[in-house]
């Protein structure tokens, strides 16, 4: 199963920090091999970065095509040119999440030649990951390159992150596929006792899902610090009236629905 996250907003929604939270959930709790990529040049922060800090690359390429951290090319176009590592593409991957999750790590700077040597090899990425790992976790770029359509065309699932102040726009400007898509307001803040239930009900949301993750004070830091894998590992079992309860509820709420939508995608793929 491919899930994306994506948002065509122009302010920060937390897309890379929602991709984060939800594949490292869903990872240990249901205690499946997840795969984690992003397809951009990352920004002020990778997925890396706020997971668990940068770490040493688990694979390195044999000449005369080697690719480090201060190199322009792409380690996933990499991995696809200069050949898979001897067991496999799992050996190229930080792993966390009590080995559950597998993030293939980005290193690339130069965004033109990013999504050049993406698109020719996007297909084959996305064909060695989803015959390996149950859901295939992406963070998409913004801009709607080439790879961004192509991973969107191919997802089973799409989380599109909405600002809260800009829902209602949202809804009204764009059409979504229903099947597919998931509205993700980011950084959700509780107006006053109005729960979120009711501060969608204001709004026509019969064609789309919607679903939120809330303002958490503390996570901006968390995610500087590198220290969002151990924060999670941590909280996976908040109760009613801890801090973290509202973020981890929602998170809970949301790794369901994957899971639900994955095991009909198994099924689907059985029954053919």
């Amino acid at each position: 199963m491919l899930v994306a996250f994506w948002s065509s907003a122009e302010i920060r929604t937390g897309v890379t920090t929602n991709a984060a939270l939800i594949s490292h959930f869903y990872a240990q709790r249901y205690k499946k091999r997840v795969a984690l990529f992003e397809n951009h040049v990352p920004g002020r922060y990778s997925l890396e970065d706020i997971l668990v800090g940068k770490r040493n690359l688990p694979f390195a390429f044999e000449e005369p095509i080697y690719y480090g951290r201060n190199n322009y090319i792409n380690y996933y176009y990499g991995l696809m040119k200069a050949g898979l590592p001897v067991n496999g593409i799992g050996n190229a991957a930080v792993r966390m999440a009590d080995g559950k999750l597998y993030y293939f790590p980005q290193v690339s700077s130069n965004h033109n030649l990013f999504d050049y040597e993406m698109n020719k090899i996007i297909d084959r990425l996305l064909d060695e990951l989803l015959v390996r790992y149950e859901v295939v976790f992406v963070d998409l770029k913004k801009t709607r390159t080439l790879t961004t359509k192509r991973i969107i065309e191919r997802s089973d699932l799409v989380f599109v992150n909405v600002p809260q102040d800009e829902l209602g726009s949202v809804l009204s400007e764009h059409s979504f596929d229903k099947d597919k898509t998931c509205l993700l307001v980011s950084r959700y803040k509780k107006n006053e006792n109005i729960g979120f239930d009711k501060f969608i009900s204001t709004y026509s949301t019969d064609d789309v899902s919607i679903s939120y993750i809330p303002y958490c004070e503390s996570l901006l830091g968390i995610c500087k610090n590198g220290s969002l894998s151990s924060f999670l590992t941590k909280n996976l079992w908040s109760t009613r009236g801890e801090k973290t309860f509202e973020l981890i509820s929602q998170l809970r709420k949301i790794t369901a629905y994957i899971k639900i939508q994955s095991d009909n995608d198994s099924q689907t793929e059985i029954n053919v």
